[in-house]
């Protein structure tokens, strides 16, 4: 039986590309399971959208993605969901680890995604970088809400 490690390494190669994580024959040197392992975890970016309502009376709006990296995440160990004001997103993600980033490329829709928003398998929505100030990430594929929510910056932030 191989190691959940290997099935990781697997999807994310048969992911990047572009073929069905099963078909993936290859397996990654033992380094870059080591490194895909190391972003395990939860990772959250509440994003504000705003005051919406009456002036003054209104309420605060969010959108709260929720990224979510390791074992119990689907056959790519890899989810992401976004919750809030309009939005249900539910995406099946994979993550790709380069030095002291990770990279993260759309997989496919979950089942109960409300929106397509036209993600092809393979592109990249973001990428987290660790520094010595935290994780930043910058936005590709995946969009803000808002105009004034900047494209990198302190947005994931790790939870536990």
């Amino acid at each position: 039986m191989k190691s959940n490690r290997f099935i990781v390494a697997a999807s994310m190669t048969a992911a990047f590309m572009g073929s069905h994580p099963a078909a993936a024959t290859t397996a990654l040197p033992a380094n870059a399971a080591a490194q895909v392992a190391s972003w395990d975890g939860r990772y959250v970016w509440e994003e504000s959208v705003g005051q919406h309502g009456v002036p003054g009376e209104g309420i605060a709006a969010f959108i709260t993605y929720t990224l979510a990296v390791g074992p119990g995440n689907g056959p790519t160990r890899c989810t992401l969901n976004g919750q809030g004001l309009q939005t249900n997103k539910r995406i099946q993600c994979t993550v790709t680890p380069r030095g002291n980033a990770a990279i993260v490329k759309f997989y496919g829709y979950g089942p109960d995604n409300m929106f397509r928003d036209g993600y092809s398998t393979g592109q990249v929505l973001f990428t987290l970088t660790r520094g010595r100030a935290g994780i930043t990430t910058s936005l590709q594929g995946l969009t803000a809400s808002s105009r004034s929510t900047p494209r990198n910056g302190r947005l994931f932030r790790p939870v536990r």
